[in-house]
Parts: C-alpha cells; sequence; structure tokens
C-alpha cells in the first residue's frame, strides 16, 4: 500500500540519516522558540469571559461605561482619623504623584492643600472615608489603550514612598496579585507533576536513559506549542498555565509509545529496528492525535472565551507533540544508541587492556 511505501521511506530517512533530522529538529526548536516571547499573559476580566450577546452582559457593559469604576485601582488609606490635616496633606501629595503615572486618567480625590481644614462634613461630602474615620478612599481610573497591569506596578512604586498606611485594591490590583501568585504556583505544580512523570517512566522502562527521554520530548513539544501559540497571537491568561501540565500529561504518551516499540524491537541493525519501530507507532499516533485535536478543536464551538483559548492550545500541543515524537525522537533515539554502544564498547575494550596488563 502507499501509506506503507511512505512510512517506510520515512523510517529509512531517520536510519540513514538521523544526524541530518535532528539538526532539522533543533532548527525548528530553535525559530518556535522565539515565538514564546510573543505569548502574552492577561489578567481578563470575568465579563470578557462570558458571551458578548448575553442581554446582562450588554447591561453590565452599560453601566460600566456609565459609571466607568471597573476600569480602575482603589488606594485605601488607613489611619486613627484619616480627615486630620496630616494624613489629608500626604493623601495630597500622594494623589499629585499619582495623577502623574503614565495610563492614570483621574482621581477621586479633587480636594487641594489649601482645603484640607475645611469643616468635617464639607470633607466627608468630597472625600470616600468611613463613618469610623479608620479608612479612606482614592479611586484612580485607568485609560482605555494601555497595559492595566504596568500602571499597577507604577502606582504600587509611587505607593511604597508614601509614610502612609496604604493598600492596593480594586479589579486590576487583584488581577494583578492573584497572577502574581497562580504563575509561581503553577511553576511549583509543573516541577512536581515532571518529577512524578519522571519517577514513573523510569521505572515503567527501568532505565534513567530511557526515563528521560521522553521528557526531553515533551518540553521540546511545549516549545513548539508555546511558540506556535505566540506567532499566532493567542494571549494566555493565568487560568490557562495549567494548559502546559496538561499538554505534559497528554504528549508523553507518544514518546512512550515510540520507545517501548523500539526497545521490543530486537534487530541488531539500527536501521531496520527503526523501520519496524516507526512502521508499527505512526499510524497509531496520528490516528490519536488527529481524535484528540478535532476533540479540543470542538472546543471552538463554545461560547466562553477561555474554552476558545484553550481548544486552540491544546490542538496545536497535540500536534506539536507528535511532530516532536515523529520528526525528532527517532533519529534522537538512533544517535544516543549509537553513542551509548560506543561508549559501551570502548570502556570493555580498556578493561580488556587493563586486565592484560595485569
Amino acid at each position: 500500500m502507499n501509506s506503507e511505501r511512505i512510512i517506510k521511506k520515512f523510517a529509512e530517512m531517520h536510519g540513514k540519516n538521523p544526524k541530518r533530522l535532528l539538526i532539522i529538529s533543533i532548527v525548528i526548536t530553535l525559530i518556535l522558540g522565539a515565538g514564546m516571547s510573543l505569548i502574552q499573559i492577561k489578567q481578563d476580566e470575568d465579563s470578557d469571559q462570558l458571551p458578548k450577546n448575553l442581554e446582562e452582559i450588554k447591561v453590565f457593559m452599560k453601566m460600566e461605561d456609565k459609571f466607568d469604576r471597573y476600569n480602575s485601582i482603589i488606594i485605601v488609606i488607613n489611619s486613627e482619623n484619616v480627615l486630620s490635616p496630616d494624613i489629608l496633606k500626604e493623601a495630597y501629595l500622594l494623589n499629585q504623584q499619582l495623577i502623574n503615572v503614565y495610563g492614570i486618567e483621574s482621581s477621586s480625590f479633587n480636594l487641594k492643600l489649601d482645603e484640607i481644614y475645611l469643616p468635617r462634613e464639607e470633607l466627608m461630602n468630597r472625600l470616600e472615608a468611613s463613618d469610623s474615620l479608620g479608612y479612606m478612599l482614592i479611586r484612580l481610573n485607568v485609560m482605555d489603550g494601555v497595559d492595566p497591569l504596568v500602571v499597577y506596578d507604577d502606582v504600587k512604586d509611587v505607593m511604597s514612598k508614601t509614610p502612609l498606611t496604604v493598600q492596593p485594591g480594586g479589579n486590576i490590583a487583584m488581577g494583578k496579585e492573584l497572577t502574581d501568585i497562580i504563575l509561581p504556583e503553577m511553576s511549583k505544580i509543573s516541577t512536581f507533576g515532571m518529577i512524578g512523570v519522571l519517577l514513573c517512566v523510569i521505572l515503567t522502562f527501568r532505565s534513567i536513559r530511557y526515563g528521560i527521554i521522553p521528557l526531553i520530548c515533551v518540553g521540546l513539544g511545549i516549545v513548539w506549542m508555546m511558540g506556535i501559540s505566540g506567532f499566532a497571537g493567542i494571549s494566555l491568561s493565568s487560568e490557562l498555565v495549567g494548559v502546559i501540565s496538561m499538554m505534559a500529561g497528554i504528549g508523553i504518551d507518544f514518546a512512550i509509545q515510540t520507545i517501548n516499540r523500539f526497545n521490543l524491537e530486537r534487530s541488531p541493525i539500527l536501521v531496520e529496528k527503526m523501520v519496524r519501530t516507526l512502521e508499527g507507532v505512526i499510524e497509531p499516533i496520528l490516528v490519536s492525535s488527529i481524535v484528540a485535536g478535532f476533540g479540543f478543536i470542538a472546543m471552538l464551538a463554545g461560547s466562553l472565551s477561555i474554552l476558545d483559548t484553550m481548544g486552540k492550545m491544546l490542538f496545536i500541543g497535540v500536534f506539536s507533540c507528535m511532530g516532536v515524537t515523529l520528526i525528532f525522537l527517532p533519529s534522537f533515539l538512533i544517535i544516543q544508541e549509537k553513542v551509548f554502544q560506543d561508549t559501551k564498547n570502548l570502556i570493555k575494550k580498556k578493561m580488556e587492556v587493563y586486565h592484560e596488563e595485569d
């Protein structure tokens, strides 16, 4: 059959030109690695993840446009009496610095320096202070079109220099703080997950060498997935950082199947061994990739944007891991097997020479 001939020729290419195909894989990885820098991590609002045609969302957007209080950073000032002249003077100086931050459109603090001695009732009407006078709010409206997370970092830098006791608040602040918490946590989870997978694979193959190779393939698959996503302009939100861990669990299966079949083949000729290996695994890997890929792409039919992005990335990830398994792994297996055998033979010869001298 034509498909069997194509598979055989493809396998023979790996057997006869492993270095060339390995170099091609490395070049592809370097190019796609550059695309990873284009990936942007954004903190979406809850409303951004919902379909825009819902009547409730339309009403919500109208309210947001009218009151303009959602795209804001809240500064909370704490004190025993936030209306005391000393506190108001420092709050005025802080506000002057904050409104000069690039991206800040306006502030709710509308008190001038010569107005800090106004009667308490008038101050309460003009400022957002609690009845107990224990805290006061300053709302900073962020311009449209600027990166709110960058603006928030600049605002925090200004806040760190004031003698007042202040804390940030609002959706932008919460989103940034959550992102700063989630990313390290996901990195920790991914690390523990990789260690667990490594131990399982080492125990399965009873070999450290063959236990590390699947992780190398998964790592390259993730680089390819992230690189293609970056070039495609796909943005990653903090909620979707777990896609990387999901892809590691899915993609490692292809490498394990290929390595297991390679070890089962007993032919002493590496080219023949690889031909038989690929003849046995290419079709199952292709079918599995297509089935899983179309299962993920079906998520695009949903109306939630988070499902749309997840479906695209997992679709790209499945075929990226398939590409690594079929382009990189066979050549790498042949080269490492040759190096291992040559090293083993060299050690054996040196040991024989050593025993002869004795």
